[in-house]
């Protein structure tokens, strides 16, 4: 798969009102593609000016949908909801997220559900129901926002972490299932980034791994991950110090070493 050119291209945007889905909807607008951007009922509004800018600095087109995607029916209805606005995506963005911060056992079981549900299922079940009409139409791709976290256990926000995981597993076995079909899946997966999900849920303000890497700027992240992927780089790590730590050191230590530096670079400061 070479060069994807982006003009013209309709890209549906999941948690597109903040943060690195915010970002990379104007990475793709800059392209030239139309978007569909997702967010919750409560950032309705404000995900309404952020399209209605987009709109008119880069002259594409552009729906807003709402769903919660933690529901059971979450996925469907907003399959259901773009359908509305346009006869196919050429591109799924999987960007929305969950995340919390403390001991697995001592977070609510409520708490890790809905990062199971939102972070996982609702990749997975995006993915089952936009895929079938790409692979009809011989093209299509999709880039789910990961993590560097799938590479590594993450204690103290274990189930994210795991959830990412999942979807690098997933992503990367669909991937090989659809080789020659003209379907893609993409991954981006960055370190932490200036996002909503580092200020909530008993976040700490410090840890110890940004004194190591730092925390990544979202606009930087979706800059780089939208010319990754429009390369056709199928996993990407944004951060190239990080891309050593992880696709090399992460490939020649012990794993009880890798778990234990885990641990210790992610205690809050």
């Amino acid at each position: 798969m070479g060069i994807i050119n982006l003009k013209g291209k309709t890209v549906f945007i999941t948690g597109g009102s903040s943060g690195i889905g915010k970002e990379l909807s104007r990475c793709f607008a800059r392209e030239g593609s139309n978007l569909i951007l997702m967010s919750r009922e409560g950032k309705k509004e404000v995900l309404k000016e952020w399209a209605e800018s987009l709109k008119r600095t880069y002259s594409v087109e552009v729906w807003t949908i709402t769903c919660d995607l933690s529901r059971p029916d979450g996925p469907e209805d907003a399959y259901n909801q773009v359908k509305s606005c346009v006869p196919h995506i050429d591109v799924l963005v999987n960007n929305a997220g969950a995340m919390a911060f403390g001991p697995f056992h001592e977070l609510s079981p409520s708490t890790h559900d809905q990062i199971l549900v939102v972070n996982a299922r609702a990749y997975m079940m995006l993915m089952r129901l936009f895929i079938p009409e790409m692979v009809q139409r011989k093209t299509g791709y999709v880039l789910n926002v990961c993590s560097v976290s799938a590479f590594v256990p993450t204690p103290r926000h274990a189930v994210y972490g795991a959830t990412k995981a999942f979807i690098q597993a997933l992503s990367e076995a669909v991937n090989e299932e659809l080789k020659g079909t003209g379907v893609g899946i993409f991954t981006l997966n960055p370190g932490y980034t200036d996002t909503p999900l580092l200020r909530g849920d008993g976040f700490p303000q410090k840890l110890r791994f940004y004194r190591f890497a730092g925390k990544s700027d979202p606009a930087t992240i979706a800059e780089k991950g939208v010319q990754a992927f429009i390369r056709g780089k199928r996993v990407y790590i944004p951060e190239p110090h990080l891309r050593f730590l992880f696709f090399v050191l992460n490939r020649f230590l012990p794993k009880r070493v890798i778990n234990a530096i885990s641990e210790l670079m992610v205690k809050g400061t």
